[in-house]
């Protein structure tokens, strides 16, 4: 039995994976909070450590806050987001912890990203690990990712 479950709202697609995330994200940039009504918290997995099974799904490519293409996939029949995969580094594949069929499970957000265009209504409540004002540059998101892949 897969560790981790979850999948959309009309329940057309689905995922499923043994695997510990590298790490939680929240994202508090312009394109997640419009995408989202509000921010983007997810699950960060390299490509092929989980499985996502559906039907067809719909594309929405755009620019990030970082300036450069994110690929984002959503079921056709109710547009909930499946997965994003950033252009800047396209090892990884980020998980809305929303889909997660239990997201309580996760106790802690590793790294917050966009803190400069955070919601002046959203606090971190003590649980960031590490909190920048912008993205990152792909060399301290790099090095970020070799400390805490210790699954």
């Amino acid at each position: 039995m897969p560790k981790y479950t979850g999948g959309c709202h009309c329940e057309a697609w689905d995922f499923e994976t043994d695997r510990e995330p590298m790490f939680l994200y929240q994202c508090n940039c312009e394109s997640c909070r419009r995408l989202n009504g509000s921010l983007s918290i997810g699950a960060c997995y390299r490509e092929g450590e989980f499985r996502l099974k559906g039907g067809e799904e719909v594309r929405y490519d755009y620019k990030g806050g970082s300036g450069q293409m994110m690929f984002t996939s959503f079921c056709p029949e109710c547009h909930v987001r499946l997965a994003v995969r950033p252009e800047i580094l396209p090892e990884l594949v980020f998980i809305p912890l929303g889909i997660f069929s239990d997201p309580n499970i996760f106790k802690r957000i590793n790294l917050e990203i966009w803190t400069s265009t955070k919601l002046n209504v959203i606090h971190d409540q003590n649980c960031m690990d590490l909190s920048v004002a912008d993205s990152g540059t792909a060399e301290r998101i790099g090095a970020f990712l070799e400390a805490l892949d210790t699954r």
